[in-house]
């Protein structure tokens, strides 16, 4: 009789790379559709930036989130559209491993992000995000407040979310995240970011390095280190695959 640990990690290793597969597939037929702009690029993966995509852009990002201390994770494919020339569509699939259980389809998300100005070098844009989350049969509403500024190879970054889960009777949540990213060479990024869950007064702080691996494929990798208890350390991982 086979281990019940043994069978465990078979079937995570097994479900690991029905992913990897699912998304290289989906990466390699994004990268042959046609195109007609460059997607938006992302310099952070905990958080998000002000500028929208172009009207027309099309691109792919596959998420992948890892608590190594509880042993979860959480999958997202998300799909982005430019609506308008500062209006962003996306919808997602929620993919998640809780402990003691297998990874399971969770739910979806529909976020929209809208920004308030025009994109300008070395200029602060504002925007705006407006996300509802079905997750595990509950509903949610996420939105966020975001300023960011672009120029001299670097990005700064302010994100402030609220979210709150509808029909719980709790209140909202509220999360600032800030960040900053600098160009060290025409392929590579670093940058670091802070955030924090003020409800739960737990605390991160961490590295984020971009690679631009092709012009219409961008990678990002960041680590969230935690800074006091209950604040467990993470790792992310973002693909950008315009299409």
């Amino acid at each position: 009789m086979s281990h019940p640990h043994c069978r465990r990690k078979h079937s995570v290793t097994a479900w690991w790379r029905q992913v990897v597969m699912a998304n290289l597939v989906a990466a390699m037929l994004a990268a042959l559709l046609p195109s007609q702009t460059f997607a938006h690029k992302r310099n952070f993966v905990w958080q998000y930036g002000a500028a929208t995509a172009f009207r027309g852009e099309r691109e792919y990002e596959p998420w992948l989130t890892w608590n190594a201390e509880t042993n979860e994770g959480e999958h997202l494919t998300e799909f982005e559209f430019g609506i308008t020339e500062r209006w962003t569509l996306s919808p997602y699939l929620i993919v998640r491993k809780e402990q003691r259980r297998s990874w399971r389809l969770q739910g979806w998300k529909l976020a929209n992000r809208f920004a308030f100005n025009r994109f300008r070098n070395n200029r602060w844009l504002s925007g705006a995000y407006l996300e509802v989350i079905r997750d595990g049969g509950e509903w949610e509403l996420e939105t966020k407040l975001l300023l960011s500024r672009y120029g001299n190879g670097c990005v700064w970054n302010f994100d402030l979310t609220a979210e709150r889960e509808l029909g719980s009777g709790h209140g909202w949540e509220w999360e600032p995240h800030l960040g900053y990213s600098q160009r060290l060479n025409r392929k590579v990024w670093l940058g670091l970011e802070a955030f924090a869950n003020l409800h739960d007064h737990r605390y991160w702080l961490g590295p984020t390095v971009v690679l631009d691996a092709h012009y219409r494929t961008r990678l990002l990798l960041g680590v969230a280190f935690g800074l006091n208890r209950g604040a467990d350390t993470q790792l992310r991982f973002i693909g950008g695959f315009e299409f």
